[in-house]
């Protein structure tokens, strides 16, 4: 458990995981919780004052208005509003919030890090993991994707969806820490009982959807961005084409771009060390930098 945010458009779920100095607000991807950055987040106390929100309808927060991306966004920024500009670290889904607030609101957001953004697929692109691609299609369906959510969730059990959702994002699922595997099946056990937790997937992944029809604006999104920003994309990465990622990149040749070896889509799950060590290095640069600028 960690504590709650009322704001004018709803409640947001948090945790402070300690440290000092600059603020690093940690955002999750599609599905995900506060759980998931159990192992990395600890990692970044010595870099600022780190905490993880869960996003409206994810882990446990409340629900909002509506599963729309810019509800998120919201969120992320009624939360900034609170606690001050921040350091954006954001895994997936979270990556593609984090990079709408630094482009909406740049006065929020001192420094972006994106851990294997969402972003729109490339046409004929040779590492676009098809298997992957279906199931994400299917569950962005209108009707279709919220049908197979209720079915999913009431047919298996937490262990097995916790299992396959370690399955599915990981490169490496036996080295998630066993703490962390725990984590994920409490929470698990506990959004069995909401109501709209199988609404939160489905119905976020079709605001997503829209947004990929539009390539244009996606791009905009992408140029207006003032931050200074680091890309960490895994190499094995079966959601998130590394391809497109580097497509994204050439958008800002000012953004670092780091390609992790040996890791796929989470690698703040089967990593953390790696992805701690170059967050860290990357953000006592980014303060160098600062201090010469000055």
């Amino acid at each position: 458990m960690g504590i709650y945010l009322k704001t004018p458009r709803g409640t947001v779920h948090w945790r402070d995981l300690g440290g000092d100095g600059r603020s690093i607000v940690l955002v999750h991807g599609l599905g995900g919780s506060i759980a998931n950055w159990d192992a990395v987040g600890p990692r970044l106390i010595g870099a600022g004052r780190v905490a993880a929100i869960d996003l409206p309808g994810f882990g446990l927060s409340p629900p909002w208005a509506d599963w729309e991306l810019e509800t998120h966004a919201s969120a992320v920024r009624a939360f900034l509003e609170t606690h001050g500009p921040a350091t954006l670290v954001g895994n997936s889904m979270g990556g593609l919030i984090s990079e709408m607030v630094a482009s909406s609101s740049p006065h929020l957001v001192e420094s972006l890090v994106l851990i294997c953004p969402a972003t729109p697929p490339r046409l004929r692109d040779p590492l676009l993991h098809w298997p992957t691609a279906r199931r994400l299609t299917l569950q962005s369906t209108r009707a279709i994707g919220p049908a197979y959510a209720r079915r999913y969730l009431s047919a298996n059990p937490p262990e097995r969806l916790v299992r396959n959702a370690i399955r599915w994002t990981t490169h490496s699922p036996a080295r998630v820490p066993p703490t962390m595997v725990q984590a994920f099946l409490e929470m698990a056990r506990i959004r069995k009982h909401f109501p709209w937790a199988s609404q939160a997937v489905p119905m976020t992944s079709q605001s997503m959807r829209r947004l990929y029809w539009r390539p244009s604006r996606f791009v905009a999104m992408i140029r207006d961005i003032v931050s200074p920003t680091l890309v960490v994309q895994g190499e094995a990465d079966h959601i998130v084409s590394p391809n497109a990622v580097r497509w994204m990149a050439s958008l800002r040749p000012d953004w670092d771009l780091v390609v992790m070896e040996d890791t796929g889509h989470t690698p703040h799950l089967d990593a953390p060390v790696r992805l701690g060590g170059i967050i860290e290095s990357w953000m006592s640069r980014e303060l160098a930098r600062e201090a010469i600028s000055a």
